[in-house]
């Protein structure tokens, strides 16, 4: 072989190592800075005007803002911070106002990092969730001919990966005390919102907001939803979706405080109003965030090949020849396309996070802690060190989301709403 062709050899070697290097360097500052590299979830939330949306919203932030005991916490670009901050404290405030609701041009879009701090002291945005507040007077209001408000909400209910449907509290309390109008305009908000949840295949959580003017309704808590449920589901558009919805996916009861049990309260008009002494102590607000993803992949799970799905796994777990991040991938195409997950098409990292997801959640069903644990440490063996912590704090959020929600289920077994 003569010198030049050895040196062309070797410069393309050469080449090929720098392109491969530099790929994975690119493909680890994307997993740490949290690049495109991560899913998108998107949520739409339903709910009338005056329902509580908008307090949900802040209060929710501000309470998923900072880590805590839950290991991870959640950010939003600094122009929604500081609207969903200026919010939270306008309600905190006894001489101000309630926030106004949202206008029907004036739909709110928001987007939540859900971010974890490593033992490295790096911290990782590990997905994200899109979250469409739709103005109340869009869902249960006629709307002049042509103005496209109602069009765009059907697309956007469409594309959801997840929906929540507001239920007021309010009007929950006057129903529960007798009085028609509040039993009138739940009944309507119920039948507008199922109409156009029916026939969507998508989670559903039903979010019960103002949960604290109901907190003398029946001294336990669990017992209180069941009442609510109990009346909820003789709407009949409300019982059908849950009959329909409940066999193929999950579909909950969420209680929710905003501002918790001793801020507001009656007033002898039938008024909320704020206490001069009250304190705000949301109660339950990081629930629905935190059941969205593991709700989601349970759907996942129900509508892909189970044959082949178990397939795929094992070939995870035999470590096949293109090492784990390929194998893991390999399920996540799979998943991703199965289920019709549009984004799985947006980043390679979008199919290693499915399949990641989809291992861990069938690992939940394993009985030998051992066999788990030496696989997840092979795993993590043959990653690069940067993927490697990206993933372990993947890994991590996803464990403790769907504790959360476990947690949830244990002290309110209402929250999971089935035909029975």
């Amino acid at each position: 072989m003569s010198a030049v062709v050895v040196l062309i050899l070797a410069g393309l070697i050469v080449a090929a190592v720098v392109r491969l290097v530099r790929r994975r360097r690119r493909a680890a500052a994307g997993a740490e800075a949290g690049e495109a590299a991560v899913p998108t979830f998107r949520i739409v939330a339903l709910g009338p005007r005056g329902s509580g949306k908008t307090l949900l919203l802040s209060s929710m932030y501000h309470e998923m803002r900072l880590p805590g005991p839950r290991g991870y916490h959640v950010a939003a670009p600094h122009d929604q911070m500081v609207r969903l901050s200026g919010w939270f404290n306008q309600v905190a405030d006894y001489d101000q106002d309630w926030p106004k609701g949202t206008l029907a041009g004036d739909t709110r879009e928001f987007t939540f990092d859900v971010r974890t701090r490593a033992a490295s002291g790096a911290v990782h945005t590990v997905l994200s969730l899109g979250y469409l507040e739709y103005a109340g007077g869009v869902l249960t209001e006629p709307r002049p001919p042509g103005e496209g408000f109602q069009e765009e909400l059907l697309e956007r209910i469409r594309s959801a990966d997840a929906l929540f449907g507001i239920i007021d509290g309010f009007h929950l309390r006057q129903w529960f005390d007798g009085l028609p109008q509040g039993r009138r305009r739940l009944q309507h908000a119920l039948t507008t919102m199922v109409t156009l949840m029916l026939s969507e295949p998508r989670p559903i959580t039903f979010v019960i907001t103002k949960w604290d003017l109901l907190r003398d309704i029946d001294a336990d808590e669990d017992g209180r939803l069941r009442m609510v449920r109990k009346l909820l589901m003789t709407n009949p558009d409300f019982r059908e979706l849950v009959k329909v919805h409940s066999a193929q996916r999950v579909v909950r009861l969420i209680p929710v405080s905003a501002v918790g049990p001793d801020f507001a309260g009656l007033t002898a008009d039938g008024h909320v109003a704020k206490l001069p002494d009250g304190e705000v102590r949301p109660t339950n607000v990081d629930a629905p965030l935190a059941a969205v993803v593991p709700d989601i992949f349970e759907q996942v799970e129900r509508r892909v090949d189970q044959a082949k799905l178990h397939t795929l796994i094992e070939g995870v777990r035999r470590q096949t020849a293109g090492g784990p991040g390929a194998a893991l991938a390999e399920l996540g195409s799979y998943v991703t396309r199965a289920a019709g997950l549009a984004a799985g098409a947006l980043s390679p990292l979008y199919s290693v996070f499915v399949g990641e997801a989809m291992l861990e959640l069938n690992r939940s069903h394993e009985r030998d802690q051992a066999s788990r644990q030496n696989l997840a440490d092979r795993l993590l063996g043959e990653a690069e060190r940067e993927i490697e912590e990206f993933r372990a704090c993947r890994r991590r959020v996803m464990r403790e989301l769907r504790s959360r929600v476990d947690v949830l289920e244990g002290r309110l077994p209402s929250s999971r709403l089935s035909d029975d």
